[in-house]
């Protein structure tokens, strides 16, 4: 014989924690405050979309660093510190892609000190399809075409890691 379920009501701790009685959030938003809320996830995604434009031109700056022989291991540094940082802003906004191409990135950087020519052309495309995941707004997890790039990208990393 089953036993008949019990519900127990949330602690008053967790309600308060939920609820933001100063500012008159309720558990159950009125269309003006769910609009309040949009407008503020919205300029946050702008602000997001110019950070991350801030950061991938970081990278280019980085990469050119990299190519010219100026502060490699610097610039390398900085490299594997702005894929991390992009990559973790990515699932944030719903920018997978985004997470996905930072990851491939960061993971091919990590150990590495001064790339060879291919390892730096691996680099540039990675960043550029970081531009092109931004500039387009591909959200989610992208097409046939985004899964192909990430796909070779993972197949070029591999054979090219030191």
């Amino acid at each position: 014989m089953a036993k008949k379920p019990v519900f127990t009501p949330p602690q008053q701790d967790l309600r308060r924690k939920a609820v933001n009685f100063k500012k008159g959030w309720r558990l159950k938003l009125e269309p003006e405050e769910l609009k309040r809320l949009e407008a503020v996830v919205e300029k946050a995604t702008d602000n997001f979309t110019q950070e991350v434009v801030d950061k991938l031109r970081l990278l280019r700056a980085a990469l050119e660093d990299v190519a010219m022989g100026n502060g490699v291991d610097q610039a390398m540094q900085a490299i594997r510190a702005l894929s991390l940082d992009v990559k973790g802003m990515g699932g944030m906004f719903k920018y997978p892609l985004l997470t996905a191409f930072a990851k491939s990135l960061n993971d091919f950087t990590k150990d590495m000190g001064a790339p060879n020519p291919v390892q730096l052309d691996i680099i540039a495309a990675q960043i550029d399809a970081l531009y092109v995941v931004l500039a387009q707004r591909i959200q989610g997890g992208g097409g046939k075409i985004e899964a192909q790039l990430l796909e070779a990208l993972r197949i070029a990393v591999q054979a090219h890691r030191n």
